[in-house]
């Protein structure tokens, strides 16, 4: 929101000015460190070193696994031209490929279209795994 009058700056929160006052005493590059422990005091006798930057650690290699499901699905799609380019239209994936040429009859007879072609498609994923585990 901008201050209407800008020769009197809003007042700044009490949550704010405490903030400030603990950023001048306990605070150093812009972090605030601040222990917490659940509300007793044990955690102020855990000896940390404090404002140094946190590392991430170095991933380790990996490598790449493709699974092969083996159940291959076939698919039949209409390439007739049309107004707007091919037709498009595809038919649902079956284990066999007898149910596209149904599917091709189907769709010949009731748009009178000539031109399909049959694809086959095999599910495969992808895992990623560290390079030291076996299979």
């Amino acid at each position: 929101m901008i201050n209407p009058d800008p020769d009197h700056a809003p007042e700044p929160s009490p949550n704010r000015e405490i903030l400030t006052r603990l950023m001048r005493t306990c605070g150093r590059d812009g972090v605030l460190h601040v222990r917490t422990s659940g509300g007793s005091d044990a955690a102020l006798d855990i000896l940390r070193t404090e404002g140094n930057a946190m590392t991430t650690p170095v991933p380790g290699p990996t490598r790449k696994d493709i699974q092969i499901t083996g159940i291959r699905r076939h698919i039949a799609e209409c390439v007739t031209s049309v107004k707007n380019g091919p037709c498009g239209a595809r038919s649902n994936a079956w284990d066999s490929g007898l149910h596209l040429d149904v599917w091709i009859r189907a769709h010949a007879d009731e748009y009178e279209h000539k031109k399909f072609v049959k694809r086959t498609e095999e599910p495969v994923n992808v895992y990623t795994k560290p390079a030291g585990e076996q299979p």
